[in-house]
């Protein structure tokens, strides 16, 4: 009898922890609001790489279907320049959506050129088949909503020979994943950079926009790299973009491990076997997010145009277009580097940086991994500084602290506490 009660008591104290572990299963769901929205008009089969073009479209690359989408956006005109601060955005755009925010893959973050909107291209879940959506950021309220895909007057195209090969970097990284690296609009041509079933990997295609079918790749990109002491085909651009250097169109990108290269637009043709040159080694182990060009003011007062790469294992590398021109007119590096090397390049520090892009004529938009809180935070930074004065417990912050007469910081300290939502802390 003593037996049966106990077995008894096993049965009901092992019920009550299967009540109790369901129950904290259920109240961890029901603590993540629900989504309030038809998210069937705003799903993507993939959503990698974004970019603006001519009349505020929006160009969305699909690597998983080797896609080019062109969607139109419609954006109201900021006056002023409003900051982004937006702290722990991943949280708030997972709650929107009713996950939690371990279930994003973010991936890409444009600023709409007219209304200073953070566009975020992000995978809703780690499933093979998870969809991808955009999420829109106000910068004046944090206030988010999702680009409605469906709608009217939208293009898409298909890239040709995408990447179709199983092959796994480490087991793990799939390399059509790599399908499309890079997109940028430049006078009238849409370039996709990615790999290719070609006998060479890595290739440039050209396509005409809006969509008429027409679309050129290049036969293989030839470039040498430093740190490898060899030329390279194979590798695919990461990041890229288009100026005019020394007077002629050129198309700027970065490789893996890290050089950066230079080539004629012109030469990007059909079948074209592109030889680009090496104009520096930013360094070794590092992989480059993105790449953007700007005008900032020096601190003598006169106005010159950067050239930013920000990195995944590096502080990101600033560098004047002049030492970029003057070093292109050489014949570019060759032999052994781990770098930096070739020109001129000043390290600012932009670490835990995910996506950046230029914002208005002073501020730079940076979505970032916060190393503390591990959240996503999209936040603004000044043009010339490239950090944030919150970032720091410094001794200016201390109660008794007293600037000096004639410091120059004081101006600075005051201009950058109300823009990084400190106004109480500007000092008379």
């Amino acid at each position: 009898m003593k037996h049966a009660l106990l077995k008894l008591s096993l049965i009901a104290i092992s019920l009550l922890a299967i009540i109790s572990c369901s129950q904290k299963m259920i109240d961890a769901t029901t603590k993540v609001n629900l989504p309030t929205i038809d998210l069937r008009a705003n799903t993507l089969t993939g959503a990698t790489v974004l970019s603006f073009g001519p009349d505020n479209v929006l160009f969305i690359g699909d690597s998983k279907a080797g896609l080019i989408h062109a969607i139109p956006t419609k954006a109201t005109a900021v006056k002023d320049p409003v900051p982004f601060n937006g702290h722990a955005i991943d949280r708030k755009i997972a709650t929107k959506l009713g996950v939690f925010p371990s279930d994003l893959i973010i991936n890409d973050m444009q600023i709409h050129p007219v209304s200073q909107e953070a566009y975020i291209a992000f995978k809703n879940g780690h499933a093979p088949d998870a969809k991808s959506l955009i999420a829109i950021v106000n910068p004046a309220d944090n206030a988010i909503r999702f680009l409605d895909v469906s709608i009217s007057g939208k293009q898409q195209v298909s890239i040709k020979e995408p990447l179709t090969e199983d092959f796994k970097f480490y087991g793990d990284f799939l390399a059509s994943t790599l399908n499309i690296t890079d997109i940028d609009y430049h006078k009238g041509y849409v370039y996709v950079a990615g790999l290719t079933n070609g006998e060479f990997a890595s290739t440039l295609r050209k396509i005409k926009y809006p969509f008429n079918g027409e679309q050129t790749k290049v036969g293989s990109i030839e470039m040498y790299h430093a740190v490898h002491v060899q030329k390279e085909t194979r590798a695919p651009i990461r990041t890229m973009t288009f100026e005019e250097i020394n007077g002629e169109s050129t198309l700027i990108a970065a490789y893996t491990c890290t050089p950066l290269v230079s080539i004629p637009t012109g030469e990007i043709k059909e079948g074209n076997h592109v030889k680009a040159k090496t104009i520096a080694e930013l360094g070794y182990g590092n992989t480059p997010i993105d790449m953007i060009t700007f005008t900032a003011q020096e601190q003598d007062g006169s106005f010159d145009k950067k050239l930013l790469i920000t990195n995944k294992q590096r502080s990101a590398s600033l560098i004047s277009l002049k030492d970029f021109a003057k070093a292109n007119k050489g014949e570019g590096l060759g032999g052994f580097s781990m770098g930096p090397e070739g020109t001129s390049i000043f390290p600012v520090p932009m670490a835990g940086v995910m996506q950046v892009s230029e914002q208005n004529q002073m501020m730079l938009a940076v979505l970032r991994r916060d190393i503390d809180s591990g959240s996503v935070d999209l936040i603004s930074k000044l043009k010339g500084a490239y950090f944030r004065l919150s970032d720091f417990e410094s001794e200016y912050e201390f109660p008794d602290h007293t600037y000096r007469e004639g410091e120059p910081w004081k101006g600075f300290h005051n201009t950058m506490k109300p823009m990084e939502g400190y106004p109480e802390l500007v000092k008379e």
